[in-house]
């Protein structure tokens, strides 16, 4: 081939390869450009949206939200699971650039020199010469070292995969407690309206009494005051369910202005475990304690690596390579060379990194142990509120009952010109606390059994 032509093919190539990787084409497929800012035109202004388990947008969320639909959309949306899920996909990557250490490399490659230039006024031109050259090679600087990094990448995609299983289980026991928080709400406001309905039919049998001439004013004016103070906790009940509706929404990563509908929950998840399993079933399968043992695995493989230093380092490297004045490639050159070296004196930097390791895998272990401390302390919290809410719910039940039974002796009463109307309000008050009270006690079990289960690593 001649050399003018060579040159002109590697300058082809050269001008190809440019025009085809523009700078900026890592920055658009990044992500941070949308496509509209891409093609040149404003990006469209407009809310987040939502994106259900599988990726698709969820443009609008329409009808009853199950407690499963809920969960899937957080894990789909939650920038914690997202990020979770990221750093597997970090460490993956970095689990293949270790093993990349193992393979060999391949290059081919062309070089052409042209110089035009003049003396004493007459131009000469210099092709220079011409090199193409194809080569592969293998270099293995410290193949112990190379084995350790790979198995460190190993672990280290294990321990992000058993992370991002721990921020799933974080989630779901997040979004249950938000979700019966904001059914609680919902049906505390129903109990408030029921309230304020016995109230107003007390405040308007009170003016009739008293225009009939059977009861006094003074029966009107604390009914009338009954009936405004139950209208504002009533006001603060629908407050509480635009919070709790807020905190779910957050939760599951969306925004929206309007309160989520969600559907009811008429029999709640039990568990029946004895202590002791409960905190051995977290010790086994909750994932930051997994992803703690597998952190105690790399520090003692890198203070391994540390202890290793003292050691003498093996090195391999082989290569071949085919070169020549055109595509002919003519000469050939083989290259094998193994190398061992002994450290003698290297200023303590050795000793030094290995009493580090050895200090950063004492740290592991005692984080761990605190650890195991801090699981089982969320075994026993959440073990003594479910508990706790399990024998409150049947005293709450006959409380509701014997509750209800005075309000209708004491409505009996004031109808019947016996009892005043403190008898009966302390009689309404006291039947509203005690559906508040069974409300509360059901929902509190069924967050403790949340909590229990989100102890234990098996949401």
């Amino acid at each position: 081939m001649k050399n003018h032509q060579l040159l002109f093919i590697l300058g082809f190539l050269s001008v190809s390869s440019t025009a085809w990787a523009q700078p900026d084409d890592l920055f658009y497929s990044s992500g941070l450009v949308p496509p509209a800012v891409q093609n040149g035109t404003e990006p469209a202004s407009g809310p987040f949206v939502p994106r259900d388990a599988k990726g698709a947008p969820l443009m609008q969320i329409q009808g009853e939200l199950s407690l499963e639909e809920c969960i899937n959309i957080a894990l789909a949306n939650s920038p914690r699971a997202v990020s979770a899920e990221l750093a597997v996909q970090d460490a993956q990557v970095s689990l293949n650039l270790a093993r990349a250490e193992f393979l060999p490399t391949a290059s081919v490659g062309a070089s052409q020199g042209y110089n035009n230039h003049k003396t004493d006024g007459f131009p000469r031109t210099d092709h220079g010469s011409s090199d193409v050259y194809a080569q592969a090679q293998l270099s293995l600087s410290g193949i112990t070292d190379i084995a350790r990094n790979v198995k460190i990448s190993k672990l280290a995609l294990e321990q992000a995969k058993t992370d991002f299983e721990g921020v799933k289980n974080e989630i779901t026991g997040s979004i249950k407690r938000y979700y019966y928080a904001l059914l609680s709400a919902k049906r505390a406001v129903a109990i408030r309206t029921q309230s304020r309905d016995l109230y107003k039919d007390q405040y308007e049998r009170s003016a009739e009494f008293f225009r009939l001439g059977l009861r006094p004013k003074v029966d009107v004016t604390t009914a009338e005051v009954n009936l405004n103070n139950e209208e504002l906790r009533l006001i603060r009940a629908r407050n509480l369910v635009k919070t709790a509706s807020a905190q779910l929404a957050n939760a599951m990563g969306i925004t929206t202005p309007s309160i989520l509908d969600i559907k009811d929950v008429d029999t709640f998840e039990k568990i029946d475990i004895p202590f002791n399993e409960a905190v051995e079933t977290a010790y086994a399968n909750r994932p930051d304690v997994l992803s703690a043992r597998t952190g105690v695995q790399i520090s003692q493989i890198r203070l391994n690596r540390a202890k290793a230093g003292f050691f003498p380092t093996f090195s391999f490297s082989a290569g071949f390579g085919k070169s020549g004045d055109d595509f002919r490639l003519d000469n050939e050159e083989t290259k094998l060379m193994a190398s061992v070296e002994f450290p003698i004196f290297n200023a303590f930097k050795t000793y030094n990194g290995y009493k580090q390791a050895k200090l950063d895998f004492s740290k592991t272990l005692n984080s761990n142990r605190s650890l195991l401390n801090d699981v089982f302390l969320d075994v026993q919290n959440a073990y003594i509120k479910m508990k706790e809410a399990a024998e409150s719910i049947p005293v709450a039940e006959v409380n509701v009952e014997k509750a209800k039974e005075n309000l209708d002796l004491s409505r009996g009463r004031y109808n019947e010109g016996i009892g005043d109307i403190i008898e009966l309000k302390d009689a309404e008050v006291a039947y509203t606390d005690a559906e508040l009270s069974l409300l509360t006690a059901r929902y509190d079990y069924a967050s403790a059994v949340a909590d229990l289960k989100q102890a234990m690593g098996t949401y």
